[in-house]
């Protein structure tokens, strides 16, 4: 999950209020350097009720603002064993759209709320 938006103000300023926003949302930044213009965070906890959902975002700005974002998510393992070992935190390549739109999608909108322009890559 990638996202890419647009900046008129310097690096510095933009890593900032990210970081910030990111602080508020509920995200633990994990490793922060601003000499790089980079940040990344912890893995935040969705839980809904119906398994854990978990994503982590890296925030990269450069000529434009690049937030990547890993996610992690229940998956049945079995259907047999101790209850305990039915369902596992696995690591996926793509989280599906779903849960993109309330993680990952729900980031990006708040981001955006903060007057950076999300650049649209379809032609």
């Amino acid at each position: 999950m990638v996202a890419h938006f647009s900046y008129d103000v310097p690096k510095k300023v933009v890593l900032e209020d990210l970081r910030y926003h990111l602080e508020e949302s509920g995200f633990v930044i994990k490793e922060y350097a601003p000499e790089d213009a980079f940040l990344f965070t912890d893995f935040k906890l969705y839980d809904w009720g119906t398994g854990r959902r978990l994503l982590a975002v890296a925030v990269h700005v450069n000529d434009k603002i690049t937030m990547t974002g890993m996610g992690k998510m229940d998956v049945p393992v079995s259907d047999l064993g101790p209850t305990e070992d039915l369902m596992k935190i696995k690591e996926v390549d793509r989280l599906p759209y779903s849960i993109q739109k309330r993680t990952f999608l729900e980031l990006v909108r708040s981001v955006s709320g903060l007057g950076y322009e999300t650049i649209n890559h379809w032609p």
